[in-house]
């Protein structure tokens, strides 16, 4: 089982490039060369997503065809990558709060920051525990795949939306069931299959605690984290 993830892997990074640029084609991309409406924030939170994504496909390819020298050696930028993508979150986040909070109300730019804050714990929790684990290559191996699993939400709701016509309620309701769907199966699989269930647990742990930030950032809990967080960091 484990070569074939390890072969198969490279082709599931290359569906996630191809839905990012889709779904972010009518969204963000057909704007070029002026980008009207669009910050400086989001091109660098753009940029850097790229380039972690490229990254996993050439991480991806170097495992597939055994040069796991070069493998380490590109490895080794992941440690400014991911720092600089989890900053370019938080600078979205920041750029989306006072656009909130300037066209509507402070209850609902303290519930978009649960579009952002989440994002960053768990992405900071995949990626540290990928380091942590990069000597066993099971756990490395899912962890680094969990980050491209939660980076395909943004690109896969867009195209559902812009492409297939769906609702945005119906959009975000499968690819929410999708992404948990995923993380489920492949756990139960390594549990079948006699491998540790842990890293995918994670995962789908992330995954709920996402959908539960999402689905209560109009409760007064939310709001007291979302306010207390816009004015420490803010």
């Amino acid at each position: 089982m484990e070569t074939k993830l390890y072969n198969n892997v490279f082709y599931y990074f290359i569906f996630l490039l191809t839905m990012c640029i889709l779904g972010f084609y009518k969204t963000y991309l057909v704007h070029f060369p002026s980008f009207e409406g669009f910050k400086s924030a989001h091109h660098f939170h753009g940029f850097i997503a790229l380039t972690w994504i490229i990254m996993l496909i050439s991480q991806a390819y170097l495992i597939r065809h055994k040069k796991y020298s070069l493998h380490h050696i590109i490895g080794k930028a992941s440690y400014i990558v991911m720092p600089l993508f989890v900053i370019s979150l938080f600078l979205v986040t920041k750029t989306t709060y006072y656009k909130a909070l300037n066209l509507q109300n402070a209850v609902e730019a303290n519930a978009v920051i649960s579009n952002g804050l989440p994002d960053m714990i768990y992405m900071t929790l995949l990626y540290v525990l990928a380091m942590v684990y990069r000597k066993n290559t099971a756990f490395h191996l899912r962890f680094m795949t969990a980050t491209g699993l939660a980076m395909l939400g943004p690109g896969l709701g867009r195209f559902l939306i812009v492409a297939c016509g769906l609702s945005v309620p119906v959009a975000i309701l499968t690819m929410t069931l999708l992404l948990l769907g995923i993380g489920i199966v492949w756990m139960i699989i390594d549990i079948k299959n006699k491998k540790s269930a842990f890293p995918m647990l994670v995962y789908v742990g992330t995954c709920i605690f996402s959908i539960l930030c999402n689905a209560g950032n109009h409760s007064d809990l939310w709001q007291s984290i979302a306010s207390g967080f816009a004015k420490l960091c803010f």
